[in-house]
């Protein structure tokens, strides 16, 4: 009769040394998920700042673009302006002349 006790007793012990080996490995299957939540939490925070400074940079590249296209709208204005006086002189030079002409 003592040998079934026996076998019963060593069946529990190594059935308590698994249980205790796999809880091992629980916590430390824990304490990884914990170092990787807080990689996470770090990567958001990161990737939060980028998202803050990109959109600062797209905003102030689309100011700038408004500006060029503002400047170069005043500067063919101004060029267009400046041949309408240009061609309008030139037409009062010649009817200036015309008329001294004609004196």
């Amino acid at each position: 009769m003592a040998e079934p006790e026996t076998l019963v007793l060593e069946l529990l012990r190594e059935m308590r040394a698994d249980i205790r080996s796999i809880r091992e490995e629980l916590s430390e299957l824990r304490e990884g998920q914990r170092g990787i939540k807080e990689d996470i939490r770090g990567l958001r925070v990161v990737q939060d700042s980028h998202t803050l400074k990109l959109d600062f940079l797209e905003d102030r590249g689309e100011m700038l673009r408004e500006s060029t296209m503002t400047a170069l709208g005043f500067a063919v204005d101004a060029s267009e302006r400046k041949k309408k006086i240009e061609t309008q002189i030139a037409d009062l030079r010649e009817r200036v002349e015309r008329l001294e002409k004609a004196k």
